[in-house]
């Protein structure tokens, strides 16, 4: 997959070298196509290169002849070294590099791009730079911010912030860029942004309008909403007390212009009474379809095509991860994350037709990458001997098959 995509070497592309060519013992490509490959394998600290370095299934995934003792991978040293060397034009470089991927993967213009756009809690233990605490989380911690494509899950934009930011913060002007680039590549491509409320700020609704997006941005409640969503809510009331379960839900969509505004918007109110009491729901839009339509047809898949990248990315590559004291260090930490599940992103993918489809990241790695294997080097060759009954053999030669009928992407 990487050797398609280029993933690896196309991030090892984006930084400049700083070492003296006469004492290079391992290539850019290679320290990043290891520290990738680690993250895939579950191994997402800089000390597990030390053991690994020696792995001889390892030294073959990075061209490395598999011999002990001999060709080693790169250490933790060396690893750490290159973390803190990377320069901010270098991620930036890098970050760029994952949206032009994103466009040239596909042969023919999409009709619709479907933005989803969230951010979490990356808990810090240390004196990294930027690392302040947070009221709500109660801890400290860092708050980065994804952007992804909906349909396929593709992580477009992963930038890190300051542990106090607002989850709308330094937003504009990565949707901005990206918009731009978007619309650069497919003039006449649809562009849809989803977030929920704390993504509802001025300046994204009118980078927004500006770019002729459409968006449907959760609201959050205020006595105004309060008042105009009050009739629609006692109906609902009442609606709620003739029903068995106790529950009612009805939708309206009024204007509403806030103090800072110029002009009225649309805001979509779901008006829903449980047993537990009155549930009201505010998004905010410049779509033209149906309340109800809006609203559960299309904005709550937010939060399973947002969040559940998002899961991925902590619990199964280990996003949260970034212990560096360089804030620059810990941002190229996230785009090797962002890489890694590209990577398993296009396994999966490949796995289409196959009990693995749907399958997430932690069970790809222990079902495709975590194989017991015996490995016997000699002189001559590698024998790499698996065993005689493998439960997923038909699912390993589709995937296999797949990949290699993909076009290399070529990217500058």
């Amino acid at each position: 997959a990487d050797e398609r995509l280029g993933v690896s070497a196309g991030i090892a592309g984006c930084i400049e070298e700083w070492r003296e060519p006469a004492k290079v013992t391992h290539s850019l490509g290679q320290l990043v196509s290891q520290r990738v490959y680690q993250l895939i394998g579950g191994y997402e600290d800089a000390n597990d290169s030390t053991t690994l370095r020696h792995d001889p299934i390892y030294k073959i995934a990075c061209g490395r002849l598999p011999k002990a003792g001999e060709q080693l991978l790169a250490s933790q040293p060396t690893m750490t070294r290159l973390e803190n060397r990377v320069s901010q034009r270098d991620t930036s470089r890098i970050r760029r590099l994952f949206v032009e991927r994103f466009i040239a993967n596909h042969a023919s213009p999409p009709a619709e791009v479907v933005l989803d756009i969230d951010g979490w809690d990356a808990p810090t233990h240390g004196h990294q730079q930027l690392s302040f605490f947070h009221g709500y989380y109660g801890h400290h911690m860092y708050y980065p911010v994804l952007i992804n494509e909906a349909t396929s899950g593709y992580p477009l934009v992963l930038q890190l912030r300051a542990g106090n930011s607002h989850p709308g913060k330094g937003v504009a002007g990565l949707l901005r860029w990206l918009f731009w680039r978007l619309r650069r590549a497919w003039p006449d491509v649809e562009i849809i942004l989803r977030a929920d409320s704390g993504f509802s700020l001025p300046e994204i609704v009118t980078t927004c309008e500006r770019a002729q997006v459409g968006y449907a941005l959760g609201y959050r409640r205020n006595a105004v909403l309060e008042r105009k969503i009050q009739p629609v809510l006692e109906q609902a009331r009442v609606v709620a007390c003739l029903n068995r379960d106790g529950k009612a839900r009805l939708f309206e969509d009024v204007y509403y212009a806030a103090a800072t505004w110029r002009e009225p918007r649309r805001l979509v109110m779901k008006a829903e009474w449980l047993p537990k009491g009155p549930n009201p729901r505010f998004v905010l839009t410049n779509l033209d379809w149906p309340p109800q339509y809006l609203y559960d047809r299309f904005y709550v898949q937010r939060g399973a095509n947002s969040e559940h990248p998002i899961k991925e990315l902590k619990l199964g590559l280990q996003a949260k991860r970034l212990s560096c004291q360089q804030w620059v260090a810990n941002q190229f930490r996230l785009l090797l994350t962002q890489a890694a599940y590209v990577l398993m992103l296009t396994l999966r993918q490949a796995a289409a037709g196959t009990p693995l489809a749907h399958a997430q990241v932690a069970r790809l790695r222990a079902t495709l990458i975590k194989g017991a294997a015996r490995v016997r080097v000699s002189v001559r060759r590698v024998l790499v001997e698996l065993a005689a009954f493998c439960p997923v053999a038909d699912a390993l030669k589709h995937i296999a098959q797949h990949l290699m009928a993909l076009c290399p992407v070529a990217l500058s």
